[in-house]
Parts: structure tokens; C-alpha cells; sequence
């Protein structure tokens, strides 16, 4: 593999974290605190164009014309109404009026979620711990399982820095070995 001639090198603090529990089991991963472009673009890939947002802008903007409002006003109004929140006039003209286009939204924001956990916990495991993983294996997964994988894809997606180990750990580590 090619190198970059830095002039730093960047830090490389990992750590190998637990995920599981005794009842489904315990595997380790190791947390760099950062995803890789390959990471981040194979769960954007898999979720792309599944998201419900851009059916959201739409119906905002249909909302605003018809209702005299603003599509940013309208766009808020959908998501409260999405949370259960139908207290003003505008969210339960919302909640009446486009009931059949919420649903349709609701489901296509669900269906994206769940094709980005399988996404997350399939390209994690694939690029840190088995290269031959596949979608059709992460079904297989505890769904408890599959979430804590997904927490740790947000972790690594929002660049939560890994500690460095002290000497003393690291050495322990070693000698445990």
C-alpha cells in the first residue's frame, strides 16, 4: 500500500473495544475514532436515495403553497407530526389532510434506518474483523448485537477521539498476551 509523505504522521491511538453481552455473545472490534472513506462511502452507497427526506421537501412545499406558509414552517410542522405532535392548526390540517403521504414517508424513513444498521454492522465487521463477512451473515446477528455496532459506526462517524494508553497499559496488554 502507498504511503502519504506526511509531515506529521497522524496519531494512530486504537483500542479494541467489547461488543455483546454473555447471553449473545462477546466479539472484539478494534475503535480508531474516525471511519474510513471506504466505511463511510459503503453505508452511504447501501442508503442512498432511501432516506424519506426528499419525499419530506416535497410534501413541505406542497403544504406551504396550500396553506400559506413557509416550506420551512411547513417542513417542521411534518416532523412534529411525524414525533406525535398534532397541537397547532397546521399539524393537524398535516395530520389529517396528507395522512397517506406521512405514512409513506414514515416507512421509507424506517426502511432506510434499518438498511443503514445492516449496512454499518456489515462494513464494520468486514473491514475489521472478517473481509468475507456479508449482508446475508449480518442478518443472522443478535439484533441487540447489530445495534451495538451501529452505536459504534455513530461513534466512529461523529470522530469520538480514542484515549491514547498509558505506557503502563500498554505494556500490561503486552505481557497479558
Amino acid at each position: 500500500m502507498a504511503v502519504l509523505p506526511f509531515v506529521v504522521q497522524p496519531k494512530k491511538n486504537t483500542e479494541i473495544v467489547r461488543l455483546g453481552n454473555e447471553e449473545i455473545g462477546i466479539i472484539e472490534i478494534e475503535r480508531k475514532g474516525y471511519l474510513t472513506v471506504a466505511e463511510k462511502a459503503f453505508v452511504d452507497g447501501v442508503t442512498q436515495g432511501s432516506d424519506g427526506i426528499s419525499q419530506m421537501v416535497f410534501l413541505a412545499n406542497k403544504v406551504s403553497k396550500e396553506h400559506k406558509t413557509t416550506p420551512e414552517k411547513a417542513y417542521l410542522a411534518i416532523t412534529e407530526v411525524m414525533q406525535g405532535q398534532v397541537n397547532t392548526k397546521l399539524q393537524e390540517s398535516i395530520s389529517s389532510e396528507y395522512a397517506s403521504e406521512m405514512a409513506v414517508i414514515t416507512a421509507k424513513m424506517t426502511e432506510s434506518l434499518q438498511r443503514r444498521a445492516i449496512a454499518a454492522a456489515t462494513v464494520l465487521i468486514q473491514t475489521r474483523i472478517n473481509h468475507e463477512w456479508s449482508f446475508d451473515d449480518t442478518l443472522t446477528l443478535d439484533p441487540e448485537l447489530l445495534e451495538q455496532f451501529v452505536e459504534l459506526y455513530d461513534r466512529e462517524e461523529k470522530r469520538e477521539p480514542v484515549n491514547a494508553q498509558s505506557k503502563e497499559a500498554e505494556a500490561a496488554e503486552i505481557v497479558g498476551k
